[in-house]
């Protein structure tokens, strides 16, 4: 076993090389994605041997964390120039674009995972540090990776950007693909991202503004992101152009909150662009994220009949009963058009009901009002239409006759 980082802590990074380690690192992973996320259906999973590995494995750096004798973390990383890419890689990733960078210089980051009593400890930064390290020290310019909704903020605060179209994954569900450009100084300080700490002293390997350039010009979406992090009151002035436009459209997750009270509900939350057609959400899917639709409309389907059910509009909710409850997806919702859609982590929630307990039971209450509208909506939609009796004409006549 090689060592990679020891600390005073008992926590360890280690790099997998014996296949008792990656057993283990396998047996991990189906740990966390099959028992605990449910996600039964993956292709790789051997339900049998109860791991989940796939060919990408061959070839890779997997990088774990251990405590005691315990995998507590693990991520994988593959160069381009050593591994088989899948052909789904050229179109989620737009590789085409980057063929002027060679293969030795481009790298993926994939199945990272945290054990679930530890993600709020210093295990996910440990790991991720020992990567972004390696990277530097390969000569690794982008390193590219796909995230659910729910954790775009923390892969932005770390440096990574949104960099092209969205896209549905058949087995763990809609992805945002993400650009780490290791070398740009400026962003990486810019975001405050913990990456910086280790390129801020190493001036020779910073990427120079010709690099830099490139990106922005090759894929603007960056600029924007960039400037968000930057400027914090123009994410603000965003939303708020978005969510209080002159027509008075009402939001009813800022029902009842100063203005105050909704920036900061507002700035926890994280903008995704989703293009026309895009299914944002699926029946059965794992996920605790909020959706609030901020432009562009978005349909909400029964899963297996597919049949509309209801139509979101800008300042509409969606997401909202696994956001509370932790349960699966109980409907599809796909854009009908071009949309920006806020997310809302789970994880702000129960960030929010410790630090500003008055704040969370409103926003709360105002979650439990959407339900109840959605339940009532739900419950007549279900019910049968009330049958009319048609007047009969003869009885009608016989009583006028009688009448007289």
């Amino acid at each position: 076993m090689a060592e990679a980082e020891s600390t005073e802590t008992p926590l360890r990074i280690y790099q997998a090389r014996s296949s008792d380690e990656l057993e283990a690192i396998w047996r991990f992973r189906y740990q966390v994605y099959v028992e605990e996320m449910g996600k039964i259906a993956l292709a790789n999973a051997d339900h049998k041997r109860r791991w989940l590995t796939d060919e990408m494995d061959e070839n890779a750096l997997i990088l774990y964390a251990q405590e005691g004798d315990a995998v507590i973390a693990t991520l994988r990383i593959n160069r381009a120039d050593r591994t088989r890419l899948p052909p789904a890689f050229e179109t989620a990733y737009r590789l085409s674009r980057f063929d002027d960078i060679p293969p030795s210089r481009l790298s993926f980051s994939s199945r990272l995972m945290v054990a679930r009593d530890l993600r709020g400890t210093t295990a996910l930064h440990k790991i991720l540090a020992k990567a972004y390290e390696t990277g530097l020290e390969d000569g690794i310019v982008y390193d590219f990776c796909h995230c659910a909704p729910a954790l775009i903020e923390l892969y932005e605060h770390l440096g990574y950007r949104p960099f092209t179209d969205n896209f549905l994954d058949p087995e763990v569900g809609y992805r945002v693909p993400l650009l780490l450009a290791l070398k740009d100084a400026r962003h990486l300080e810019a975001v405050r991202s913990p990456f910086w700490r280790k390129l801020k002293n190493r001036q020779e390997l910073w990427q120079d503004a010709e690099g830099a350039e490139w990106l922005a010009r090759k894929f603007p979406a960056t600029t924007k992101a960039s400037q968000w992090a930057i400027d914090d009151d123009a994410f603000w002035h965003f939303l708020a152009d978005k969510l209080r436009p002159s027509t008075g459209r009402r939001v009813p997750l800022l029902e009842d909150l100063t203005q105050e009270e909704e920036r900061h509900v507002l700035k926890s939350g994280t903008v995704l662009s989703c293009a026309a057609g895009d299914t944002i959400l699926r029946t059965g899917d794992v996920g605790s994220e909020l959706f609030v639709v901020l432009s562009g409309l978005a349909e909400v389907r029964l899963g297996k009949t597919k049949k509309p059910i209801a139509v979101l509009e800008p300042g509409q909710v969606f997401g909202e009963i696994a956001f509370i409850a932790d349960v699966k997806r109980s409907a599809d919702v796909v854009a009908l058009a071009d949309s920006e859609i806020l997310v809302v982590s789970q994880t702000f929630l129960k960030k929010l009901m410790k630090s500003s307990p008055e704040l969370a039971s409103k926003v709360l209450f105002n979650l439990s009002r959407v339900l109840c509208e959605r339940l009532v909506f739900s419950t007549r939609s279900m019910l049968p239409e009330p049958v009319i009796a048609k007047p009969d004409k003869h009885k009608a006549k016989k009583r006028v006759q009688k009448r007289r």
